[in-house]
């Protein structure tokens, strides 16, 4: 197998490789990217808020709170959630930065069936209906779970030719639907 490009094996699968180095900047702007510019994430990021406000406001209801203690408990709890949603978000993204940590320089391979990541003594492959969801930043391929919230990046910078960036995108677009 050729390093990086675009390469056939016997089977006329298409393989292309990215090799790189996971950096925590990479799993904080792919989650910041799919809560903010995503609707699964956008979604997810208005359940705390919403269900908060509307606990909030049936326990102001059943206790028969005035007014104004119904507004404090309200406000309360929406202060409280925008403190809260950064630091659980950068936890996640942090913890999801700490899986890949341990693998070093990482070797993705994307091939039609998955793709295969090695680094260090550590390897792993992930078939495409694990991750069935993509989207996609300047820098990054980040793929999806749908229900988990746990995402897999992939830098562009590991690219090992400039078209491989093209087609890797064109092997997501074939297996993932593009959010």
């Amino acid at each position: 197998m050729q390093t990086g490009g675009d390469t056939s094996g016997g089977t006329g699968t298409t393989t292309i490789e990215f090799v790189y180095d996971p950096t925590p900047e990479d799993y904080r702007t792919a989650f910041w990217r799919f809560n903010f510019a995503t609707w699964p994430g956008r979604g997810s990021l208005a359940t705390g808020p919403v269900v908060g406000v509307g606990l909030g406001s049936l326990i102001s209801w059943l206790r028969g709170f005035s007014a104004n203690a119904t507004a404090f408990v309200l406000i309360a709890v929406s202060l409280s959630l925008c403190v809260i949603v950064p630091r659980v978000g950068a936890r996640k993204a942090r913890e999801q930065y700490e899986g890949m940590e341990d693998y070093g320089t990482c070797r993705t391979t994307v091939t039609e069936d998955g793709l295969t990541t090695t680094g260090g003594e550590l390897s792993s492959s992930i078939e495409w209906r694990v991750f069935p969801r993509y989207f996609e930043t300047d820098t990054l391929f980040v793929l999806t779970t749908k229900q988990t919230g746990i995402f897999f990046a992939l830098p562009k910078r590991g690219a090992q030719d400039p078209a491989d960036v093209d087609r890797v995108r064109e092997v997501l677009d074939r297996n993932l639907k593009r959010l």
